[in-house]
């Protein structure tokens, strides 16, 4: 049996009542996109092995929201890269100082795979990282100042929240079964007291990955056309928040190219911009974390731990951080023998509860599955298409699949958001009922059915583990 440890009374509490003073509020963008006459970089998301960028066909930038009520201020920041570890999370929370107990910083990643490589798993050869540290550092400490001088721009906003569901046919499709889409759509509009719009928050599912593993250049995918859209229709600020893209939940576009990615960011901010928001129940801005612990059972993942682990800290089984070269013995040591519970390494990271207003943001550290947050086993959220695909050689035993509650069902607010790739990126969440991985160290051929999933996975424990934490965070902040 799998071991399962959670770090007990590790929840961070903002704010237990709500204050007698105004929500303020200010946002901005920060250009992140490499330089790449100075910066060499890789761009990841594809394959086993970086691309070299050839040119820029759109920025990235940094959304950063700065959020205060009373004595409470959070910062969310929305990245367009591929992910961001745990590790640099904490340092730019340092960095910002937003990293007590009255100030909280909220990050997620937008996951377009037409950025640089940031995880260390897209260099020039296999097992060799593409992260460039001085872009790394550079975009942090970029992010940390942006955020300082946003805090002297704080003015008084009424936030309203919305919600609905977006038709994915055409937008996103699932590519592997059971067919499940997250087709729900959320929106949070904050505005200044002379009725101009000050940010406005989207969350939406769908992988960045319009442009496909042939692109050369660095853009931002739908996330970047999906901002500018609704930047120009509001006037104010705009930060995406991607959800639960495990599945895989990837763009039903017609061709792999920056039309359609324009065309698939144009549609959802326009659905966004048209739901009904109401101002009411709200609640008190507040930020909780609840800190877990998770094992790497991925063979591959223990064979490359010297190139992954410049993003977390180590632990053994008995919760003791490990030196940094134990990364070296323990990869030498599931190559030669195989790691077992007992001598496997874990990892930090956390789950997040956001509130502000009428919305309420739950933060996940990965790619979930959709199914983990809605269900949908029956067939409801597969529009038009068979939950199970005719001729599949390896089909899920949905027999076996979680019942509710889902996240979903515990999330509850007028403008509810479950979001992906926050605050660290651990890879997919893969329901343990169809978590199906060849033997081999290397996790490879893929089983029959389309397993790719798997080899992108810290392992088969990390769903159920999410699972338990979200149910705790929810619960302590009812």
């Amino acid at each position: 049996m799998i071991m399962i440890r959670t770090l007990a009374a590790a929840v961070l509490t903002l704010a237990l009542v709500r204050p007698a003073a105004a929500l303020e509020a200010a946002a901005a963008k920060v250009d992140i996109t490499p330089d790449l006459a100075t910066e060499k970089v890789w761009l990841g998301g594809f394959g086993a092995t970086g691309r070299r960028p050839e040119g820029v066909h759109d920025p990235l930038y940094a959304r950063l929201l700065v959020l205060r009520e009373g004595s409470q201020e959070v910062a969310v920041v929305a990245v367009d890269l591929l992910g961001f570890y745990r590790n640099d999370v904490q340092d730019l929370r340092r960095l910002s100082g937003f990293d007590r107990p009255d100030r909280a910083l909220f990050l997620a990643s937008t996951h377009t795979h037409s950025g640089p490589d940031t995880l260390g798993l897209w260099g020039p050869f296999i097992g060799v990282s593409g992260v460039n540290r001085a872009y790394h550092a550079r975009l942090k400490g970029k992010i940390a100042d942006a955020l300082k001088v946003l805090e002297g721009q704080l003015r008084p906003v009424s936030a309203r929240g919305g919600h609905g569901i977006l038709d994915p046919r055409g937008l996103c499709r699932d590519s592997r079964d059971p067919q499940i889409i997250d087709p729900n759509l959320g929106v949070l509009r904050l505005v200044g007291r002379d009725g101009k719009a000050v940010a406005t928050v989207i969350n939406w599912s769908c992988h960045a990955e319009v442009i496909g593993r042939h692109n050369m250049l660095i853009t931002a995918d739908f996330p970047g056309p999906l901002c500018a859209r609704v930047e120009e229709k509001t006037g104010g600020a705009c930060v995406f928040l991607n959800g639960m893209i495990g599945g895989l939940m990837t763009p039903d576009s017609r061709a792999e190219n920056f039309y359609e990615a324009q065309r698939i960011g144009a549609s959802v901010a326009d659905a966004a911009l048209a739901l009904k928001t109401v101002s009411a129940p709200a609640r008190a801005l507040a930020l909780r974390f609840e800190k877990v612990l998770v094992p790497i059972e991925n063979s591959r993942y223990r064979l490359l731990l010297p190139a992954l682990t410049f993003g977390h800290h180590l632990y053994d089984a008995q919760d003791r951080e490990l030196p940094n070269w134990k990364a070296w013995t323990l990869a030498l040591r599931e190559a030669v023998l195989g790691l077992d519970q007992d001598t496997e390494p874990w990892v930090e990271s956390e789950v997040s509860l956001l509130d502000v207003g009428p919305a309420r943001l739950l933060g996940v550290p990965g790619e979930a599955f959709p199914e983990l947050a809605i269900g949908g086993y029956d067939g409801r959220y597969s529009f038009g298409r068979p939950v199970i695909t005719p001729g599949n050689p390896n089909p899920p035993d949905l027999s076996k699949a979680p019942k509710a509650p889902y996240w979903r069902d515990l999330v509850k607010a007028p403008a509810p958001m479950l979001v992906g790739l926050t605050d660290d990126e651990l890879g997919y969440f893969v329901p343990v009922y169809d978590f199906k991985a060849s033997p081999h160290k290397i996790m490879l051929p893929r089983l029959p059915g389309n397993h790719y999933e798997e080899t992108n996975s810290i392992g088969p424990s990390a769903a159920g583990i999410m699972n338990a934490a979200v149910a705790r965070l929810v619960e302590e902040k009812k």
